[in-house]
């Protein structure tokens, strides 16, 4: 098995000590895309991968394309995922699942799908359909049901990589919905209960460039860690942060150092609750497949 030796980088910080990110890749990966891990309840994840038939090879839909889907699994101490299982979807489902974020209670998870059933109504020949988000409950001796798109999606736009702030009261995501400033921006929607949402709002030019800016993360610091590809980056998708705490006027978004960022795409940053490990995904070179899923822990 291909050995990925482990990075260290010290990263100088303005209040007076240092940080060590220490990041491996994990033996979870393969020549498949594995990215976009979630914590859920104590030692569980999600994460997507490709979807995978009775004799584990890859799915392809009936024009040759690959179809993905969630995976759930077990963390470890060091931060390996094991006895990883296919996500039991839905019928309705019948393109991709991905992306998924979790109420504080683990009641509700929000996934991105796509609009409509493959094969029906492809968008001017691209045979392509938009995503929207899907809120699904959990049912003990069921699981995951009644999933149904949020009532702010619309047809017309993509939406995806839902996730909440840390109270649970406020649902971020990524979107090309009017008002976006570049080719997707994140947005944030208050979660009223009862099925209902207050006002869709971008999170404004300060975050959201003339790029791609996508899959938002909310730490327990309620700092937003998000991707993007806007000029002064490292290269490909870069991940930055920014402190939802801050004065509007002079907060900036600050980009994350080597080892998180490579020259090649990096996104999907998630940190535990203490703020001491977590994981991204990352597509630089030396990895083992198309994107790979990379454990690290900060002290």
């Amino acid at each position: 098995m291909k050995f990925i030796s482990p990075l260290i980088l010290i990263l100088a910080l303005n209040f007076g000590f240092a940080q060590t990110y220490t990041i491996k890749n994990l033996e979870l990966n393969d020549d498949k895309s594995q990215y976009g891990v979630v914590f859920y309840k104590g030692d569980k994840v999600y994460y997507t991968s490709y979807m995978l038939d009775d004799r584990n090879r890859a799915r392809l839909d009936n024009d040759k394309r690959l179809i993905f889907t969630m995976f759930e699994g077990e963390m470890t101490d060091d931060g390996e995922i094991i006895n990883p299982k296919q996500f039991n979807k839905s019928e309705k489902f019948v393109f991709n699942t991905s992306s998924a974020g979790f109420s504080k209670d683990g009641k509700y998870m929000y996934i991105t799908t796509n609009f409509m059933k493959r094969g029906k109504s492809y968008k001017r020949k691209q045979k392509s359909i938009n995503l929207n988000i899907q809120r699904g409950e959990y049912k003990e001796g069921v699981g995951w049901t009644n999933f149904e798109p949020l009532p702010f999606c619309k047809p017309s736009y993509n939406y995806g990589h839902a996730t909440l702030g840390p109270d649970g009261s406020t649902l971020y995501f990524t979107s090309n919905a009017d008002g976006a400033h570049g080719q997707t921006d994140i947005f944030k929607v208050k979660i009223l209960g009862n099925d209902e949402y207050g006002e869709v709002v971008n999170l404004g030019k300060k975050i959201n460039s003339p790029r791609k800016d996508m899959f938002p993360f909310i730490s327990n610091e309620n700092v937003l860690y998000f991707s993007s590809d806007r000029a002064g980056g490292v290269g490909g998708l870069d991940v930055y942060s920014y402190d939802l705490n801050g004065d509007p006027d002079t907060t900036e978004p600050k980009l994350l150092p080597e080892p998180i960022n490579s020259r090649s795409d990096d996104f999907c940053y998630i940190v535990n609750e203490d703020g001491t490990k977590g994981y991204f995904s990352s597509r630089r070179p030396k990895g083992k497949g198309d994107d790979d899923i990379y454990f690290f822990t900060l002290e």
